[in-house]
């Protein structure tokens, strides 16, 4: 129904609305045939969810992929692909490393960093910052939980905002910079498939 809603109104939310039904179907499915043995089954069930995700995010960056230069549709069906994609893929991540039980440790603190610099960097990439703002709650959390570690429980909600924001804000001022930086040194064939870095050469010119 949803490809037919997409081949006769072309609204780009429908791809991803079909693509959700998909998956949801798909969970739906396997969690019918667990039974009984859904509760000690929920890792499974992340990790399906996970690939469901990743399918979803392949599927957006073959939407993305042509059109690069994002002047037509297929660029906001991506959009709402990659938007569908983020938490699909972030939350059973961090769910499985255990940071959603209340109890992060220091060093599942820092794995968390570390997975939102690379979560960022494939952001920077692709060009598109749904993977950062799905992300973001638990990179909060776990520089919350890092702060209360070294004994600033006071101040660690502050501080946690204060480095986030920060951190944000001045990728957001340098995203168009900071994107080429990424994207210059990745291979031939990869940066072919990515959105252009400059799409002013792309947007064709009125005659004169």
């Amino acid at each position: 129904a949803a490809w037919l809603h997409w081949k006769r109104f072309r609204v780009p939310i429908t791809v991803a609305a079909g693509a959700a039904s998909v998956a949801g179907i798909v969970v739906a499915l396997v969690v019918a045939a667990l039974g009984e043995r859904v509760e000690s089954a929920q890792n499974l069930i992340l990790g399906l969810v996970l690939l469901l995700g990743i399918g979803t995010f392949l599927f957006a960056m073959w939407w993305d992929s042509s059109d690069r230069a994002r002047l037509t549709r297929r660029s906001d069906v991506a959009f709402w692909l990659h938007l569908l994609a983020a938490p699909m893929i972030v939350h059973p991540v961090f769910t499985l490393l255990g940071l959603n039980d209340g109890r992060a440790t220091i060093g599942e603190g820092l794995v968390v960093i570390l997975l939102y610099v690379v979560i960022g960097l494939t952001a920077l990439a692709i060009d598109r910052r749904a993977l950062l703002v799905s992300a973001l709650a638990y990179v909060l959390y776990a520089l919350n939980r890092l702060f209360e570690q070294f004994g600033a429980v006071e101040l660690n909600v502050a501080l946690t905002a204060l480095v986030i924001g920060s951190a944000l804000l001045m990728l957001s001022a340098f995203w168009h910079q900071a994107r080429s930086t990424v994207v210059r040194p990745l291979p031939p064939g990869l940066k072919e498939r990515l959105p252009l870095t400059d799409r002013t050469a792309a947007i064709p010119q009125p005659a004169a």
